[in-house]
């Protein structure tokens, strides 16, 4: 029975199973060799499905990998192209401001230079403040006979100009120009500003600071006046409140023109004893910095 078996394993093996049932049939009607023989069939079945699976080369392998290396360095190359292309950009954006604005070295702004910090004062002494003005030469007209008899037309000027009212009461122009070129004949020329004072009106109880100028005037009329500048002082009055110079007027000096014969003669040949402020204009202060 051994040699019948090993007869069958090897005929199945070899894909010669059916000649060697015909002639060995008695041989394998016993129990061992039935099962040896459905031994060899599941055998061979599990070669036969081995061999039909595709191999798995190490090319195909290789292949995959090297295509996974090229996508990355596709994507790394693309980013990098991108990158010089932006690099170039800025560069041309940064030369054509150049060539528009020369003097300008670089396109960040100094945020420290543009913000103006807010300046206060607490007391009028060695206090810093700028004046936007706007008068004319002379008042206004009270009626029509006033408008006859002044043969000097009427004029506006503005500007503004920074005072110091130092503590010895004496006050400094701060923008005092070194000559009188490129003024226009809109801007009054302000020579001299004389020393200030703080009083309190009598008719409203409030603070006033007052101080005066000597100005000249560009032509057509080219004439050289001191003018009279008043403001309300406001602020102060409590523990940490700033000051505030407000409703600042400006004022000149005029004469009355007294009445002819009666009791008015006594002061004819007596001019300017008897004169007035006439308003000319009007001014607005802010604080500034110290120098």
């Amino acid at each position: 029975m051994t040699i019948a078996t090993l007869l069958l394993l090897s005929s199945v093996y070899c894909g010669n199973v059916a000649a060697f049932s015909s002639s060995s049939s008695s041989a394998i009607s016993s129990p061992s060799a039935a099962a040896a023989l459905k031994f060899a069939r599941n055998t061979s079945a599990q070669r036969s499905s081995f061999s039909q699976q595709p191999p798995t080369s190490s090319s195909a392998v290789n292949n995959s990998l090297l295509s996974s290396s090229n996508d990355d360095n596709s994507t790394t190359s693309e980013a990098e192209r991108l990158r010089q292309k932006a690099i170039r950009l800025r560069a041309e954006a940064d030369e054509a401001e150049k060539q528009i604005s020369p003097t300008r070295s670089s396109r960040q702004v100094d945020t420290a230079a543009v913000k103006e910090v807010a300046v206060e004062y607490f007391d009028l002494k060695d206090s810093c403040w700028e004046l936007s003005y706007r008068f004319a030469n002379e008042p206004e007209s009270k009626d029509d006979n006033d408008s006859k008899n002044n043969k000097v037309p009427r004029k506006f000027y503005s500007g503004k100009v920074q005072l110091q009212f130092r503590s010895d009461g004496y006050t400094t122009n701060l923008s005092t120009p070194s000559n009188n070129e490129g003024v226009s004949d809109q801007q009054a020329i302000i020579n001299k500003v004389w020393g200030w004072d703080l009083e309190v009106s009598d008719q409203d109880s409030l603070s006033y600071i007052l101080f005066s100028a000597d100005i000249t005037l560009p032509p057509p009329i080219s004439a050289s006046e001191r003018f009279y500048f008043q403001a309300r002082v406001d602020g102060g009055e409590k523990e940490g409140e700033a000051l505030s110079l407000m409703d600042g007027s400006v004022t000149v000096k005029r004469d009355i023109s007294a009445p002819s014969g009666g009791w008015w003669g006594i002061f004819r040949g007596a001019d300017g004893i008897l004169a007035q402020f006439r308003q000319l204009g009007e001014f607005r202060c802010r604080p500034i910095a110290k120098p």
